[in-house]
């Protein structure tokens, strides 16, 4: 291969991925689709291309169904090339993130010491919270070593995928935090990512971070206490985010390049321009300047 080509083939493969990253939650694989299409080049979307695939469902805490419940893929669960480990089940599995098919169950295994008691009590906190919540969401309590050290990862994913009604929409939150009794930092990443493309095509991303303080006195008293700290910042998080979309709808509106009244209210422009003419005042505006001022 000539550097001049190499070179071009680099350059694709940088855009293609550039797009990728940008893609809206549950949009990905007809993002990938339509790229495949346009690049002609089927060798090297399923090559070079497909390790965005991969970052883009660990970043994104993909849900996936396993026999005893369903577990995440992340890059904290990840063993190698393409296995992952669901600490509840023990099992390791493969996951294909161009087809989302995961097989190949292996007992995988944990260290069974007081920590992983730790891990499980939490754990089991937090998807009764997540019942509650996020009905279609779930969440993962990881245990990661650093160090020699143990500390814990807790990925919680709850999502609205409603493609027909014009409405995706993903809310990640990541904690972690060093497993140091009596008591431990904690702290905390949400990333909201909703894309509204039913009547208007908005595609945004929220990130916030949190940073508290957890004590780890008993088990069963930590994984209670863990839990009523996500509510709490949960609850704030969404309190925050309904002012300030009320705050932007309305200035929204002001900012408009053709001033019109705020009403609030969509106007039938398809009812409109299903008529052959409007008279106004005994004038007929025609469908050309209808569709002018639409």
């Amino acid at each position: 291969m000539s550097e001049e080509v190499a070179s071009s083939e680099e350059e694709k493969i940088k855009l293609i991925c550039g797009l990728l990253c940008q893609a809206p939650p549950n949009e990905f694989n007809d993002v990938f689709e339509d790229l495949r299409v346009l690049a002609m080049d089927d060798q090297l979307m399923r090559t070079k291309v497909a390790n965005e695939c991969a970052n883009h469902n660990k970043k994104n805490f993909k849900m996936v169904a396993l026999a005893g419940g369903n577990s995440l893929v992340s890059h904290y669960n990840h063993l190698k090339g393409v296995r992952f480990f669901d600490p509840q089940s023990t099992y390791s599995f493969r996951y294909d993130h161009l087809t989302g098919r995961t097989d190949k169950f292996l007992l995988q295994g944990t260290i069974a010491d007081d920590t992983e008691l730790w891990r499980s009590a939490l754990n089991g906190s937090l998807k009764t919270y997540m019942k509650n919540h996020f009905p279609s969401g779930t969440c993962c309590v990881f245990r990661k070593d650093l160090k020699s050290y143990p500390y814990f990862v807790v990925c919680m994913e709850g999502h609205q995928f409603q493609p027909s009604q014009g409405f995706n929409g993903l809310w990640t939150s990541e904690w972690t935090f060093a497993f140091t009794p009596p008591t431990t930092e904690v702290t905390g990443k949400y990333q909201l990512q909703i894309h509204y493309f039913k009547q208007a095509n908005w595609h945004s991303t929220v990130d916030k971070m949190v940073q508290r303080s957890v004590s780890l006195v008993n088990r069963v008293q930590f994984a209670m206490a863990f839990t009523q700290l996500i509510e709490a910042e949960d609850n704030e998080f969404q309190k925050a985010l309904e002012e300030n979309l009320q705050e932007l709808s309305v200035e929204l509106w002001k900012t408009l390049r053709r001033r019109i009244p705020i009403t609030r209210t969509v106007i039938g422009w398809d009812k409109l321009l299903s008529r052959e003419s409007t008279k106004v005042k005994g004038s007929a505006v025609s469908l050309s300047m209808l569709k002018g001022l639409a």
